[in-house]
């Protein structure tokens, strides 16, 4: 049901090459301010309306981020209020830095694109591994709208609250830290601060979701390569299907290709994960605080529900991270499970290279520091419950 439900939503063809996920992820993009034009098919109008709405979109909230450093500027000497700011400057400077580091790297993106629906067109052919393809889209789909609908509520909610409780919010509370130009109407100061930040966090979880799906995608391949050693096995009386050799051959050029892939994609975010990596170890720490610390006030929820967005961020990450680099591991199992007895010697040969290959797992960094994995996750959960501690001890002794 849940796959019938998301082909409806955004249809996905491996042998079209159509990758709906990200074409829904980059249908999110568009709507809150990402114009990342031409990594799927649009008409000559959906390019001007999206390149309009992201000029617009993308004017305003560079503004609001500068109002925010002023704002922080402004108190520094206050713990609590720095504890405050500091969570959302951070976040929204990584917006910052995130989508310069895209349109940067833009040329590289349009052909992992490319070469994604190439190769998902050329290698995804048996039943096994259509529906390996279309369960892998039904996840990153699932995954895609879950972290959306959830930044989408604690959007929503700030604004409500900005709007029905100026004076608890405006300027002063979490998370509307920013100090604005005097002569803007206290309407018009309250929909853009709410307006803002819930912009930005969707802006935020759309290019999370676009890093996290390329990611999937090669997953996916992964285990469609797995699949690829189910044609070089039969019982001993009966003979194989295909050719040996040719066959081994497409199985090498393909793991390449992916190789390929993996080193591009990592050139392309490890920084930024980087940075995103180090802030949410902040922003975990200052939100965690704050909630411990909260004085009752209105803001506390929207306290809880950023910690739940970061929480499930960061989890996002490193569950994908993961699944790539323990599906990596199970290559060299699956080649020695094909027939290679019964090779001739260029087959073993070219199956023993494969292997040795195979023996370097997929894995993507945070910079090349971190291991996006499980583990990482825990570390960093750790390290922010220590933050809080000292935070702790540093706001009972004031």
């Amino acid at each position: 049901m849940l796959l019938r439900t998301t082909q409806l939503l955004s249809p996905s063809n491996a042998a079209e090459g159509k990758l709906g996920s990200i074409e829904l992820n980059l249908r999110l993009a568009h709507l809150v301010g990402l114009p990342l034009l031409g990594l799927k098919n649009e008409t000559r109008i959906e390019r001007i309306l999206v390149t309009l709405n992201g000029a617009l979109i993308l004017f305003g909230l560079y503004w609001y981020v500068i109002f925010e450093i002023y704002d922080l500027s402004l108190n520094f000497q206050d713990l609590d209020k720095v504890t405050q700011n500091l969570v959302m400057t951070l976040t929204h400077s990584a917006y910052l830095l995130k989508t310069i580091n895209i349109w940067y790297h833009y040329g590289s993106l349009k052909d992992i694109m490319r070469r994604l629906k190439v190769i998902t067109r050329a290698c995804v052919l048996s039943a096994k591994q259509v529906e390996t393809f279309h369960k892998a889209e039904m996840e990153g789909k699932l995954v895609l709208l879950l972290y959306f609908l959830l930044v989408l509520v604690s959007g929503t909610l700030g604004l409500v609250s900005i709007l029905t409780f100026p004076g608890d919010f405006e300027g002063s509370r979490f998370p509307y830290s920013a100090k604005l130009p005097n002569f803007l109407s206290p309407l018009i100061k309250h929909l853009y601060m709410g307006l803002s930040v819930a912009i930005l966090a969707l802006a935020v979880s759309q290019i999370d979701c676009l890093t996290v799906l390329i990611m999937n995608q090669i997953c996916m391949h992964l285990k469609v390569l797995n699949l690829a050693f189910d044609e070089l096995y039969a019982p001993s009386d009966q003979k194989l299907k295909v050719d040996p050799y040719n066959w081994l051959l497409s199985i090498v050029k393909y793991h390449c290709e992916l190789i390929e892939l993996r080193q591009k994609v990592e050139l392309i975010f490890k920084m930024p994960v980087l940075l995103q990596f180090v802030s949410s170890l902040v922003i975990v720490a200052m939100t965690a605080f704050q909630v411990i610390v909260g004085d009752g006030s209105k803001s506390s929820i929207l306290m809880d529900l950023l910690l739940c967005c970061v929480l499930c961020q960061l989890f996002v990450y490193c569950w994908f991270g993961n699944e790539v680099y323990e599906q990596s591991k199970t290559l060299s199992t699956s080649g020695f499970g094909c027939s290679w007895h019964d090779f001739d010697g260029k087959c073993k040969k070219l199956l023993l290279i494969f292997m040795i290959n195979a023996d370097r797992p997929f894995l993507f960094t945070a910079g090349g520091f971190m291991g996006l994995t499980l583990p990482s996750f825990t570390y960093i959960m750790g390290k922010s419950y220590s933050i809080v501690a000292v935070l702790r001890q540093m706001y009972s002794r004031s």
